[in-house]
Formats: structure tokens, sequence, C-alpha cells
């Protein structure tokens, strides 16, 4: 009986060991939530989420924001499917930047073992941001400045409205070769994006 009551004892303590750090656990994770939603009212800019969110940008003139960048090692003529094989082959932190059918540009990253496709778009003021329009977002003047600042700072990734992590851009998968085919594509994009304005 005696033994019993010993590894009936050693359960029980085991069984609330676990229940003390299931409990502190899930405090840590509210404190956390509650600590980056204050961070976020406190912040100057907002972040971006992982999405593409079929957004109109009425009167604004998005045709000419991949002007130029076909010569860029991160700039891909692929669609999503094809996007989403090429930085998984990276690892965390390898991007390239697209053209999309619902946006002008979209960046597509790998982080976490998942990819996030986030919608690159020209403001009101001819600057270009991340994600859908926002208050106190950051801005760039093109999207070469805006690539350059990712590649040191860190991008928050968000995914059905939490955080889920953050990453710099690091790498750039090696780019395919273009015919002629993909680049009158692309400008039937940008002329498609354009006519929806």
């Amino acid at each position: 009986m005696c033994f019993y009551i010993r590894i009936f004892r050693a359960l029980l303590h085991n069984l609330a060991v676990r229940l003390w750090g299931d409990f502190v656990d899930w405090l840590v994770l509210c404190k956390r939530r509650f600590i980056y939603r204050c961070h976020n009212l406190v912040s100057r800019y907002d972040d971006v989420g992982p999405f593409e969110n079929i957004v109109n940008y009425p009167a604004i003139d998005q045709s000419d924001i991949a002007i130029g960048l076909e010569d860029k090692p991160w700039f891909h003529l692929v669609d999503r499917r094809k996007a989403h094989e090429l930085v998984s082959s990276g690892g965390d932190g390898c991007f390239l930047v697209r053209p999309s059918s619902s946006h002008p540009l979209t960046l597509t990253l790998w982080h976490g073992s998942r990819p996030y496709n986030i919608a690159i778009r020209k403001r009101e003021d001819g600057k270009v941001a991340l994600g859908t329009k926002k208050n106190n977002e950051r801005t760039f003047s093109n999207v070469e400045e805006m690539i350059k600042f990712y590649e040191t700072e860190e991008l928050i990734l968000f995914s059905c409205g939490e955080r889920t992590g953050k990453c710099a851009l690091i790498s750039t998968p090696d780019k395919l070769p273009v015919h002629d085919k993909d680049r009158k594509h692309l400008r039937h994009i940008l002329i498609h994006i354009e006519c929806t304005q």
C-alpha cells in the first residue's frame, strides 16, 4: 500500500509541475501579446502582414513602380507558385520581388518554413510602401531603397493577426532565364493594373 501512495504522490507532483508550467507559459504568451500591442500603439511605424489582399488603389498610377527593376537580381518574372518554390529552397530570409495580378508588385519572403506574400504599392505621395494602406506606415522613395533597408533591418511578419516572427531580406534565388513572352506578360499585368484603377 505504501508503494502505491508513493507512486500517487509522484504522479500528483508531476501533474502539478506540468500544470504550473502550462500556466506560466500562458501568462508569458499573454504578456507578450499585451506588450506587442502596447508597442504598436506608441510605435511610429505600423508593420505589415503576410497576406496578399486584393485592394484597389484609386487614382494612383501604379504602372511605373516596376520600371528599372528587371535587371535587379531579386526581381523575378514568376507567378506565386514558382516564387514559393524558389524562396523555399533558399531558407529563412530568401526573398524575391515579382509582378502580381492583384497588386503592382509583391515581395515573397520565406521564413519559418512558409512563404509570406506582401504587397508592394505606390502611395498617393509617390512613395512606396508594403502591405495595405495604414497610418504611420514606413515609406521609401522606390522599391530598391525599400529592399536595401530591409536587408539590414528586420521585417516584422504576421499571420492571421498574430506576430509570427521577424526576418531580414538575406538572400535571393538565382534568376531564371527571361523570355520575351515573360516580358510581354509583365507589361500586360502592369497595363491591367493601370486600367483597373
